[in-house]
Formats: structure tokens, sequence, C-alpha cells
């Protein structure tokens, strides 16, 4: 939301931290709720389970359902289940899918489950497989253990007998809770563990055993753990509610998860943190528990469907519910003592460092205005807050109002945006009616204040301020909407669209690492100014470099370096020259921004102000980028049914219509998952979309292959694709039978043509003779050309090795005979093998057709230029010898091709190196002169490239001798 308001509180760092280790009540994480609406037809979830795909397979009171990022699929009675009420799943190492459920086990054979051989037909609570691969099934009267034969069949036995209420299965560690104790499974053996450590008799219905390697038991109302490091269970049920559905769960990063009839606890160490309708849970009940492999926490609810967490837990937020004055937040200030100070479109809030709320300001109190938009700390622990409109009021370091200012400079203070404090104390005030103000004297603490108008040379009067920013080396920086204004202590510049900006009417400021980053008030991205003295450098930021959004709100820079930018579409951030985005579906409250409302505290914390509430980014809690997501094809529909991606589909061609549905299982980032297809034997290339579906319809006969591949918001797409082969048959005027009867009714037509024809063919016999003549004399010039092209070089149309050969025998005879010496000119161009594996084979052609251009600007037409190969040319001069005639051509050869070729978008460098030798000074036959000037180019290579080199007896050292490849050596005469 656009204005102008500019938080910049060095330290807003962790928000409400609490006495004791527990969590705020002021504080709230976002969800996604999934129901009926998403296709989870029953919304009383018994347990979870995400599969070695990816899926997420989510057990219920009624029926299965198969969850991949889009849509629920539901599985019943007609895909094999024997009981609708499922009580647990587990997936084999073999990655078969076992389900328990009231009248059976049973697992999944392709797309149906068969009832487990060797089972009975009862009630099952629960499912496990060990690290051997052995499963292990809970009923009421016991557990069976079925041992893996290896080739996915399994032989049962009882193992243990008794009233069971629970069954965990860690490693080849396996727990049960019977008879109102724990038991630990050894083999054949169970030992008591409970009882004997201090564990008293309750109905244990979870046990789960985290990464730490702490034991963890729950009833309906006790939650106790015996520590890796101690004998005996400690008791852990202060702050556990009773539970309808206990569960426990254990993630790879040292948490427990404790569910109840309130929400969640989660231990972590000596901390609890609690995930309740409090803190933004849509429900109460919760049941099973799951942490994805993409660390997205599921939380199945006893009769409120599934819930996720939106992304992982880093973001927290606030809203008028948590104690705000209005959702809209435009100003935030986290100062020394852990107040949170928090301007909203209703007044000012203040919260102490317990979390609670302490004061709540407005223009019904004594507030200056109810639109809080700038707060600033003042060098002695006093705090000033403007208001828009309304004027600015000062506040004492415990939140007591002290006094309000609403005139100054002979003029009202009205309509304040931003505030900083510079160097020297003083305050600067940035408002739309009074305009730019600074206090006359440094802040002291006395209740006294006065401001005096600053007119900056060069703004016009009626120059809008919208934000102001004091550095660390005493500058203060405003932006205005004539460009934005640096004082730096004794003058003004203002830097405009003549420095490189593009546009003046600036918004947001930051200052960091020697750079200066600027927001457009328009949808123009952002602007880097590096300044160098007098010089400076722009560089520019928009969506097409990564930003989600052109219109920035507010920036800020973190203690790493990070730049954070507000927009009209969450937040982004801009680390290691990428830039990530972070919105509703990460856990922010809202999407859209509001004008300045940004600040980063000392720790990394950041601060995000929107019209829908207050978000808080904990950096410790950053989860880094996922890699690229699995593909799957949910489902293949076609005209009359639906089909599988196994299947050796074959379709006629009446129905030739086929819906194919796909998804990316990253589920942190359902809504940014992009794809792209395409359908072999149809389109070779991609098409990309951001649907999760494709329709084919009117395709041709024949075979066909889909692919898909998917990307997340790491920009990394999938490296292996989702397919699925398909044929359509041909249409019947496409059949076998009817094109064999079209050739016979063709062939009998053809036959009778024929007879026809015969009489007239005759009367024809002597105009054919003469076609034949005529086409031997085409087969003769033709003749002419192939012979003509096996002299010339196919990519340049220069003479080629062959031809260069002769010409140079010819060339040597008339030299012999006149005496008449004549210069042979190796060139071979420089870094062109650099050339091709940078920019491929094309941009070498396009440069050795450039080259073999400008060669023959550079010499005479009775000159020869050839190419023997490669990048190698070679040149003939073969007018009357004269070395300074010479050194000017390969001056000329030198400069031309040091001029670079331009290919594409792309400017491609240039330049050779050239070997001169003379007939027959240097040699008097063609082998010892070509050795020659070898030698004289390799020489040149050697000393500097991109110059040429006289051949001289020096040269003709044996270690530079041997340097000469066998590719340069004269080709063998014919």
């Amino acid at each position: 939301m656009s204005l102008a308001g500019y938080i910049r509180a060095a330290g807003v760092g962790a928000l409400l931290a609490l006495a004791a280790g527990a969590e705020s009540r002021a504080q709230r994480y976002s969800f996604r709720q999934y129901g009926s609406q998403d296709g989870l037809g029953n919304l009383s979830t018994t347990c979870l389970l995400q599969d070695q795909t990816g899926y997420i397979w989510v057990g219920t009171d009624n029926g299965l359902f198969r969850y991949d990022g889009n849509r629920f699929r539901a599985f019943s009675h007609a895909d094999g289940l024997p009981n609708s009420e499922i009580l647990g799943m587990a997936e084999s190492p073999r990655g078969v899918l076992w389900v328990a459920t009231q009248g059976g086990i049973v697992r999944s054979e392709g797309h149906q489950f068969k009832v487990v051989d060797g089972t009975k037909k009862e009630a099952f609570q629960a499912v496990a497989f060990d690290g051997s691969g052995n499963v292990y099934l809970e009923h009421n009267a016991g557990i069976i253990r079925g041992l893996a034969d290896g080739a996915g069949w399994y032989r049962f036995s009882d193992v243990a007998n008794g009233l069971m209420s629970a069954l965990y299965v860690s490693g080849d560690d396996v727990w049960f809770a019977r008879d109102g104790d724990i038991w630990h499974l050894r083999g054949q053996k169970a030992d008591k563990i409970g009882s004997p450590a201090g564990l008293p008799n309750d109905q244990w219905t979870a046990i789960a055993k985290d990464s730490q390697g702490n034991l963890w038991v729950r009833s309906a109302t006790h939650l106790y753990e015996r520590p890796s490091t101690q004998a005996r269970f400690v008791d852990r049920s202060e702050g556990i509610t009773h539970a309808t559905r206990p569960r426990l769960f254990a993630d790879t990063h040292g948490r427990l998860y404790v569910s109840s009839d309130s929400g969640v606890v989660i231990f972590r160490g000596g901390a609890k943190t609690f995930i309740d309708p409090e803190h933004g849970l849509p429900s109460d009940t919760v049941a099973p528990i799951l942490m994805d492999r993409g660390d997205s926490l599921w939380m199945g609810m006893f009769g409120g469907g599934l819930v996720r967490r939106l992304g992982h837990g880093e973001w927290m937020s606030w809203q008028k519910a948590d104690g705000l004055l209005h959702n809209s937040v435009w100003s935030v200030h986290h100062d020394r003592a852990g107040r949170l100070w928090v301007g909203t479109s209703g007044g000012l809030s203040i919260f102490g460092a317990n979390g609670k709320l302490e004061h709540s300001w407005s223009s019904h109190n004594g507030l200056a205005g109810d639109w809080v938009r700038a707060i600033t700390e003042g060098p002695a622990g006093d705090f000033f807050v403007g208001t828009f409109p309304g004027g600015i009021s000062r506040f004492s370091k415990d939140g007591m109002l002290l006094k309000t200012y609403r005139s100054a400079a002979g003029q009202k203070i009205d309509q304040v945006i931003a505030m900083a404090v510079d160097q020297q104390h003083r305050l600067w005030v940035a408002g739309l009616a009074a305009g730019c103000l600074r206090s006359r004297k440094p802040l002291n603490g006395s209740s006294d204040l006065e401001f005096e108008r600053i007119d900056i040379p060069g703004l016009p009067p009626q120059t809008v301020f919208r934000d102001v920013l004091a550095d660390e080396d005493g500058r203060v920086w405003i932006t205005t909407s004539q460009g934005v204004a640096r004082f730096d202590g004794s003058s003004w510049r203002i830097f405009t669209t003549a420095d490189g900006l593009r546009s003046n009417d600036l918004s947001a400021i930051a200052e960091g690492h020697g750079s200066l980053w600027l927001g457009y008030r328009d949808a123009l991205g952002i602007a880097r100014l590096e300044l160098h003295g007098d010089r400076i450098a722009v560089s520019r930021f928009t969506q097409q470099d990564g930003l989600s959004s052109d219109l920035i709100y507010a920036l800020a820079l973190d203690p790493a370096g990070r730049l954070w930018a507000s927009t009209d579409n969450g937040i982004d951030v801009f680390d290691q020259n990428q830039w990530r985005h972070y919105g509703r579906e990460d856990g922010l409250i809202w999407d859209d921004g509001n004008d300045l409302a940004l600040s980063v505290d000392h720790d990394g914390s950041i601060w995000f102000g929107t019209s829908g509430g207050l978000s808080r980014l904990s950096p410790s809690l950053v989860k880094k980028t996922a890699s690229a997501p699995p593909v799957v094809l949910t489902a293949i529909e076609g005209t009359s049914r639906e089909f599988q991606a196994g299947d050796r589909l074959v379709l006629p061609h009446a129905q030739d219509s086929l819906l194919i549905r796909f998804s990316g299982l990253d589920y942190s980032s359902e809504t940014r998952m992009r794809f792209r297809y395409r359908l072999l034997g149809y389109k070779t290339s991609w098409s990309e979309t951001s649907e999760k579906s494709v329709h084919f319809e009117g395709l041709p006969g024949g075979h066909y292959v889909f692919e898909v591949i998917a990307c997340g918001p790491s920009g990394e797409w999938s490296p292996v694709a989702a397919r699925f082969a398909f044929s359509i048959s041909p249409p019947w005027w496409q059949s076998w039978w009817f094109l064999t009867a079209c050739m016979f009714t063709v062939l009998f037509l053809a036959r009778v043509v024929w007879q026809f024809r015969v009489r007239g063919l005759m009367k024809q016999k002597e105009l054919l003779k003469k076609q034949v003549a005529d086409q031997t004399a085409e087969l003769i010039e033709s003749h002419r050309q192939l012979e003509e092209l096996a002299y010339c070089d196919v990519l340049t149309s220069l003479p080629n090795r062959r031809m260069f050969t002769e010409q140079f025998r010819s060339r040597a005879a008339t030299a012999y005979r006149y005496d008449k010496p004549f210069a042979l000119l190796l060139v071979d161009l420089d870094h062109f093998k650099g050339i091709n594996d940078t920019f491929g084979h094309d941009a070498g052609d396009a440069v050795l057709f450039e080259v073999a251009a400008r060669l023959r600007v550079a010499v005479r037409e009775s000159d020869c230029v050839a190419r023997l190969g490669g990048d190698e040319f070679a040149i003939l001069l073969t007018s009357a010898y004269d070395p300074v005639s010479v050194e000017r051509i390969c001056h000329r050869i030198i400069e031309g091709l040091s001029a670079g070729v331009a290919f594409k978008d792309e400017h491609l460098s240039t330049g050779c190196s050239i070997g001169v030798a003379v007939f027959p000074h240097h040699s008097d036959t063609q082998e010892g002169l070509y050795k020659s000037a070898d030698l004289a180019l390799y020489a040149a290579k050697r000393t500097r490239r991109n110059s040429f080199c006289w051949y001289c007896p020096e040269i003709a050292e044996p270690e530079i001798a041997d340097q000469a490849s066998p590719e340069f050596a004269p080709a063998a005469e014919n």
C-alpha cells in the first residue's frame, strides 16, 4: 500500500522474547486448511505419511486420500480397501504402501490395494517396518512380525500377546505399550522398560524417539521422557493438555511434536513452543503430525481436515486481535529495553519485553494523530512518533507521552512521513505539508524542541519529501519527487535522471556497503547507486532480474548485507546476486506492504508492515531454498475413462482427446510452481505454464511421448521428466486395408493409362532422344561444377588446400623462370577454440566466413588467399617481392581481424598470428617454404599473439620445429 513513512530502527530483534522460554500470545503463524473443497472427503484424520515419491497420504475415519500438491485422490472399497476406517500406514523399503484398517491389513499393488496374505480380517491399529525390512502389525491381542524373504513376501508369527495400545519402530528397535506399561522387543524377547524406570501405569497410546536419542511416551493426559543420558523417565506433562487422539512425532532437527485437543506443543531442548488457535491454528484437536521432506509441517485435525503451516515457522505475525490498534501497520521500532513500538492507521501500540500490551495511544488520549507513519529513537532514549495528519509526539523510554508538537518554523507540523536522527543528534522530519524540517539544536532529552525549515537549493517549492536517511558517515539523504538530495554537512547535491536514474520521483532509500539503494514512486523497480567521488554508477533491478514486483514500498539492509525490498506482492531479498521472494505461501500475514514499513533488527530479524498486519522473519529459522521438485503425472483422462502412467495406451482416432494432469511435489510452493512440457512426436520444443494440466485434442495418428518437468522457487528444473507414452490409431482412410485397396486401384488405372499411352510414347521417341542429349549435357556441366567444388572451401568459397598446392606450383615455376620471388603468409586465428567452446560452432563458422572476406580485402586481386583447414589460412603474395608491402599487408590483416565479429547479440573478439617466408630465399620447395612460414607463425604466437613474424634461421631451433602440429603439414601430392 503506497504512501510514505520509513522505519529505520537499528534494533528490531526477537520480538516479545518471553521469560522462561514461553511464547507470547501476541503472535501467530499462517496456515492453509484442506477440506472437502480440495477433495478431502472426510475431515477426521487418523494418520499421515509421505511416500518415497513425495505424495502425502491421509488416513481418515472414512477413506484413504493421496495429495499431490493440487488435489486429493480418494481410495475406497472400489480400490481394494476392506474397510473405510484407516488406522495406520507405513511404506516398505521397496516403496510398497501398507495400510492398517478396521477390517484388515492391505498393501498397494499398482493402483489397487490387496489384502496381505497370511493376515486375518480383523482390526489392525498400526503397521511399521524395521531397518531390515521386516514388518510389524499391531492388533488388540498382540503384535505380529512378518520376516521378509527378499522377494516381497513375508512369513508371519506372533511376537507379543496382550492388550496393546501403541507400537513404535525405529531402525531395528521395537517398542510397544501393553497392559499400561512400555516394552522393548529384542528378537523374540520383550523386556519391560517402563515401570522399572519410574514410568507410572497408564494407557500409553504413543511412543517416539527423537533425533537426540530421547524416548518419549504419551497417554491422553501425560507425557514422559527418558533422556538418552538417564535411566529413568521424567514427567514432561506440565502445559500438556488432554488429547482425544494422542500422537507423537519426531523430526530430523531435534524437535518433538506433541498433539492435543488444544493444538501442538513442540519440544526442542528445554524450550516449548505452542501452536494453537491463539497462534492462528484454525482448529483445536490435533491428531497425527508430519514433517515432510521439504520441512513443511502437516497436522491432521479431528473434524477439521488437514492443516499445513505456511513456510517453515520463520514468519510470525500480529493483527488487531493480538493487540494492534489497526491491521494496517506503517511503522515499527524495537527499543533497547525490548519494547515493541508499532504504528498503525489506528494509533500506537507498545508491547513490553514480556509480550504483553503496555500502552495504546491514539488521538483520543493525546497522540498527535491516529495514523502513525514514523517512529524514531532519540539519543537520550526518548521517542518521537510522527503522524499523518497531526504532528510529532514525544514519549519517554517507558512509553509515556511527554509532549506533542504541532507547529514549527511558523507553520504547522502536519502529515509527517519519515524521521531520522543524524550524527549531530539533530532530528530531521520529512512531511507533505511542512516539507523538510530539522531541529535547531541537538536532541538532549529536554522537552524543548524547535524546528527550522530546510530549503534545498535546486528543488522547486512544490517538491514532495518522502524519506530521510542519516548514514554512518554523517550525511543525510532525502528522497523527493525531484530526485534524491544529499547533505554532507556543508552543501547539498541532488541526483536525478541526469545521473542515470530512470525517474526523479523516488520513495524508499537504504544505504550500506558503499551503495545507495533507491525505490521509485512508480513501478520502475530499484536503482543502485555506487558513488566514487564525483563519479556515480547506476544499476537497475526489475522483475526481469527476479523481483516479484516493480512497485517498491520500502528498502532496508540487514547486518549480513542483504537488501530487503517491500512490494505490493510480498517481500524480496537480494542475496548473493539472486532474488528470493516471500509471500503468503511462506507464512507472511499479507502480501500488500505499506510505504516505508520495513525494518531490520541487529540480529537480522526482518519486520514487515502490511495492510493486513505485522510480520517478522526470524533468520535462524530460514530454510535454504530446496532444489528442483520431483514432478509426477497425477491423472490421465481420456474421453471415456482414466488411465495410469504405466498403461500401454492406444487410443482410437475417434477418441483422440486426452487431459494430462501433473504436479511438482514441493508443498511449500504449491502456487508458485512452474512447468515445462512437450509432446514428442508432435512438437519437440518445450512450452512453459503455471497450470497443472494440459489438454490435447485432434492429434493425428501416431506414437507420442509426453514429458513434463517442474521448477520451484529455487529456479532449478527437474533433472528427470515425468513421461507417458501413448499411441493414436489412424483413421480408417489411413488404415492398411484402405491403402492397399487404393494401391491396387492405382495400379489398374496405371495399366489402362499405359496401354493408351504406348502409341503416344512411341511418337515421342525422337523427342526423348533429344531430352537424353540435353540431360547428358547437363551432367557434363554438373561434373564441371563438382570439379570446381573440389578446389574450393565450402564455407568460405576460398581455394582449398588442393587448389592452393596447384597455385603454389604454378607460382614457383614462374618465380624460377623469371627470377621473381614471392611471399607465403600463414595466418592462424588466435583463441578461436574459445569462441567455438563458448558460443558454439555456428559462431565459429560466422567468424571463419568473415575472416575470409576480410583477408580478400586486405590483399591484391592477383594474390591467392586459401583456407587450408580449421582456422588456418594461407596467402601467396605473387606480385614483385617487396618487404615493405608485405609488412603493410600483414598490418592490414591484423587490424582488419582485430575489429572482432558481430554474431547475433554478441561481439566476438578475434585476432591472428602471421608467419612470413619468401620463395626462394627461405626455401625453394613447397614443403620447405611451408615449414619456414609455419616456424615463423609459431614464433609470432610464442612472442605475442596478434602479430606477424618473418622467418629467419635463428627461430628454426629443434624445440620450436618440434612444436609444429601435424595439422599444419602440407597435404600429400596427388
